[in-house]
Formats: structure tokens, sequence, C-alpha cells
């Protein structure tokens, strides 16, 4: 793998098709070179996924030091059509010990490889691997994206074997460019069910695509959701449950999940819940339509009835997707080409917020200072001061209404903690959501609940004005009434610059509107949670974000009352109007 500055002048490895047949049986030393040579630069295209998989060939006769650790990372950085190839690369002692899936580093550009001192005492050499780092791969496939300005050195060490250099420690885990993530990972949600098993979540993974992924995906279901997304969701596989065989075979169209006895100690609903698990992870993937659950025999689908009709949704049904806004006349819905005032909700409100049926709507007045509360058909509004919620501030956050019927009112201070106000009686008094034992980390400035209910959205603001954005589980006694908010989750787009307004995309994205550098105009992330940022055309004057079900319902507000959607590669009018929001 080369780059400006690389070490060494040897050519690295020419990329072929036709390698694979010897990676299995081959090895660093004595490796049969004979046959037929295909020289250029070939790939295979994976239909299925849209992949487009470079299979590298392995190392050439008289390879120095330098060229083979550049052919190691490039056969390595392949996935798994690479990893066999990759294999030959190494030294016999390591080809038994290296652990390529503990983890991945995705690196900002291609590496620098360079010789790190020149041949030791005892017959061994050292090459040194240094490029800027952006982001994790665990084991488990979570994606975490590092602060700018991180970097990894990897020092490999290498022996000569049958006369031929190989890598003896190469290190466990894969480096790989953002490229050639891109080639090699797609995002897999392992799902898991809200507390009231009315909806599953989805727990973004990253995992190769190939005939292990299957396995991959029900292995870690098994293994439980994300540390912090566990407060809020739960799995219908019992503790100590495991695949019998190891693996999932697919037998035509269906995949075979074949598990131990625990699967068997549960209720009718966890079993339920785990089918639905099962069938919404296994049949995003291209050709299984259907998921055979057995355990130690035992047909688990023919018992609990093999229909997805009863299985928890993905994705509730929103009976009013439309969008809300601060219009010239009030807050209004956008529909059918127009903007329709909202009656009996009075002029003047800011940032609204509305439930999924529409029963009740919710905003800021008096500069932040008030959130308002109204049921369409009352008489006039419920206000709550943001100095009468216990450790408030002088202002909230932009509200959010769940699926549950609670409006959360969080005071914009530090160390504040969210409120709840119930939709139906907004004139109760608000219920503090208990922060997580290390906090907010600072004031929020938004706060999106996701349309599961399980997740919120947060956005603080440090004493120097640095912004930053996680994600936290909601926990919720039985009724729906959230109590208190989990760990943060790892942060998202860090160093991206300040964030000005966030929101929820679909059931597993999320959008951020961030100035990236001061003076310039402001832009759209997009991202899985978690996983890497698209970044979308800037918008003059953008100062608020919404975003519903797909990515085309992404919505900018600016500050001269304009609002746009996405259009081509750019951003196009769509209506007068400030502070757009989805409900929910």
């Amino acid at each position: 793998m080369s780059g400006p500055g690389a070490g060494g002048r040897a050519r690295p490895p020419r990329r072929s098709v036709l390698v694979l047949a010897l990676a299995a049986a081959t090895g660093c030393a004595g490796l049969p070179r004979s046959g037929p040579v295909v020289a250029g630069s070939r790939v295979q295209d994976d239909p299925r996924l849209g992949l487009l998989q470079v299979v590298p060939e392995g190392p050439a006769d008289g390879a120095g030091p330098v060229e083979v650790v550049r052919g190691f990372l490039l056969a390595a950085a392949a996935g798994p059509a690479g990893e066999a190839v990759a294999r030959e690369f190494l030294s016999v002692a390591a080809r038994r010990t290296w652990r390529p899936g503990v983890s991945t580093t995705v690196l900002g550009e291609t590496p620098r490889v360079e010789p790190a001192g020149g041949p030791q005492p005892d017959g061994t050499t050292s090459v040194l691997v240094s490029a800027p780092a952006v982001a994790d791969v665990d084991a488990g496939g979570r994606y975490v994206q590092r602060p700018p300005g991180g970097s990894v050195q990897r020092t490999l060490r290498l022996v000569r074997e049958e006369g031929r250099w190989c890598v003896d420690v190469p290190g466990d885990g894969l480096l790989m460019t953002l490229v050639e993530a891109s080639r090699s990972l797609r995002a897999f949600p392992v799902h898991f069910a809200t507390a009231d098993a009315a909806q599953l979540v989805g727990d973004v993974r990253w995992f190769p695509y190939d005939s292990s992924t299957a396995t991959r995906v029900v292995t870690e279901l098994l293994a439980g959701p994300s540390g912090w997304l566990a407060p809020a969701v739960f799995s219908g596989a019992p503790r100590g449950t495991r695949l019998r065989t190891g693996t999932v075979p697919l037998s035509g169209a269906a995949a075979v999940v074949d598990l131990t006895a625990p699967a068997l100690r549960t209720t009718p609903r966890q079993r339920g819940v785990l089918l639905a698990q099962l069938r919404a992870g296994l049949t995003r993937l291209p050709g299984v339509e259907e998921v055979v659950v057995r355990v130690d025999g035992a047909d688990l689908t023919r018992e609990q009835g093999p229909s997805p009709a009863a299985d928890p949704p993905l994705v509730l049904p929103v009976p009013d997707p439309r969008l809300v806004l601060a219009g010239p006349s009030g807050i209004s819905r956008w529909g059918a080409g127009a903007v329709e005032p909202v009656e009996g909700l009075p002029a003047g409100g800011q940032h609204p917020a509305a439930a999924v049926d529409g029963s009740c709507y919710a905003w800021l007045a008096q500069g932040g200072r008030a959130l308002h509360v109204q049921r369409p058909g009352t008489a006039s509004p419920v206000a709550l001061d943001a100095a009468a919620v216990p450790g408030g501030a002088a202002v909230f956050a932009p509200p959010s209404v769940d699926r549950h019927g609670w409006v959360w009112a969080a005071p914009a201070a530090s160390g504040a903690s969210p409120a709840v106000l119930p939709a139906a009686d907004p004139g109760a008094a608000p219920s503090l959501v208990r922060q997580p034992d290390a906090g907010l980390g600072g004031r929020p400035v938004r706060v999106r609940v996701s349309r599961d209910g399980a997740r919120l959205l947060v956005v603080t603001e440090d004493a120097d004005g640095g912004t930053r954005v996680r994600v936290h589980a909601v926990v919720r006694v039985p009724g729906g009434r959230p109590v208190r908010l989990g760990a943060a989750s790892p942060e998202l787009a860090p160093g991206s610059g300040p964030v000005l307004d966030a929101s929820w995309l679909g059931d597993d994205r999320v959008v951020l509107l961030v100035r990236p550098v001061a003076g310039r105009d402001p832009v759209v992330l997009l991202s899985q949670v978690f996983g890497p940022f698209q970044q979308l055309a800037p918008v003059a004057g953008a100062e608020s974000v919404a975003a519903g079900a797909g990515d085309r319902d992404v919505v900018v507000g600016t500050a001269d009352g304009r609002l746009l959607v996405r259009s081509g590669a750019g951003w196009a009018p769509l209506a007068p109007g400030r502070h757009p929001s989805y409900p929910g």
C-alpha cells in the first residue's frame, strides 16, 4: 500500500482475482508460484449489496520488508476475501496466532510504510506503519469515531523463512483506509425490543459481507445490546443462549438458526420477541426470505407461528407525518403543497413540536424562557417557566414529544436534569428525569427523543462553547413515564464543529447541522448511529434541521424564514417558515 512519503521503492503487489484458489493452501514458507500471471488491477462486484471487493495478490518473489508489509496490509484490508491471502505474508508461527477480527482501525489516508531500523543480529527487521486514525470498529462491529488529530503507529517485525521475508509480529486487528472500509464493511442493525415490546430498535453494527454475515448478526444478537443502549431495551434470548453448531447456514432462501436449550426457558412473549429479532436482522441479508429457528431439534418457528405480522415493527406508524413549523401565521403543518396553520394555536411560537397523533403541540415562547403545551381545541396553552423547573435555567432547549405522550422540557443549564410533562395533562407538575451518574457533560442545547422512545439524542455545550453529541438510553416505568437516562454513548461526529441543531432520521440514523469553521456556511451531516458521516451541501443562514423517515425528508430552516429541502446535490425552497420538526 503506497502513498505520499511511503518508504522503499519496491512496487506494491498487483491486484488480481485469480489468486484465491492458492490462498487457502499456501503460506509464506515455500510458496508455489507456478501458473499464469494476470496483470492489471481488477476488482469483483458483489451485486447483492453493491460491494466493490478488491482481491489482492500474494507476496512476490524477492519482495523486500516494506513491500511485504504493504502487501499484507492491502490483503488484510480487503475483508474476508483477502484474509487467506494476507496470511501468505505471515510466518508459520504468526499464521496460527494472528487475530484480524478483534478490531479494525479506520485510517484517514493511505498509511506511511517505512523501515524502522536495519536488520538485527537475530536476523529480524522491523517496518513502521503510521497514519491518521479516524475511527475504530470493535470485535462486536461497533463503529466509534475518533476526535480529529489522532493517529496510529504499528511496528511490524519480519523474519526470513525459506528465503523470503515474512511478517512475524503483525499485531492483532486490521488497519484499513476509509476507502477500503467503504468497500469491505456494511451496516447491519442487530435488533432488540423496547421495554413495552411495541417496537424493535436497531443497534447498528459494521460487518464485512460474506457467507459468515448471518452468523455474525445472530452471534451479536445473542451477546446482547451495546452497553449504552442496554437499559432501554431487552432481548427475547435468555442469558446463555448460543448457536448450537456455531454457524447460521443458508438453505435456499431460508436462514437456519439452531439454538441451545436455554432458548426454551422463556415465556411465549419472549419467544415471539426473539423470533422477531432474528427475522428483522436476517431478512435484511440478500436472498434471505425466511428464518427457521430450532432449539435442540424442536422447530421454534412452527411452534410460534411463521407469520411476521405479529412481530414488533421496526417503525411504528405515524398517523399525521406532516412537517411542523413556525409559519408566518403561527404554528403550522406542511402538506399537499401548502402551509396550513393549526387551528386554535396562538401566533408567535418558536421551535414547535407535535405528538405523533397530533393530539398535543409544544413550543417555546418569550425567547425560550417559557414552554407552552396545548391540546388542540383547548382554551389556552399551559405555560411552564424555565426558572420554575428544579435546577432550571433562564431558557429551555427546544421541546420534543415522545410516542408515550410525554413532552420533554430540558432547561439549558449545566447540571440541570430534563423534565417531562404529560401531554394529556400539561398543567401537572413536571417530573424530573434523573441524569446518568456522570451527568450530561454540559449545558443541553438540543434534546430529541427517538421515535421508538428508547433513546434520547442530546447536544451539550461546554464552558468553552464546544458542543458534543451523544445518545442516552431512556428508562421508563410501566405506563411509559421516563424516569432516568442511561450512560452516554460514544460521541457522534467529534470535532466536526459547533452543532446548531440535531434530529433523528428514520429509526437508526441522525442528521446534524454543523458550522464546520467560523465564517463558513453550516452543513448537514447524515450518519448511522454509529458510523461514518455523509456531508451535504452547505446552506447559507441555516439555523435548524429536521428529518423524517428517509434521506429526502431532510428540511433546513434559515434565519430569514425559509424552509429548504434536498434537491439533487443541493437545496431547493419548500415553504416560508422557521424551526421545522417532524412529529415525535
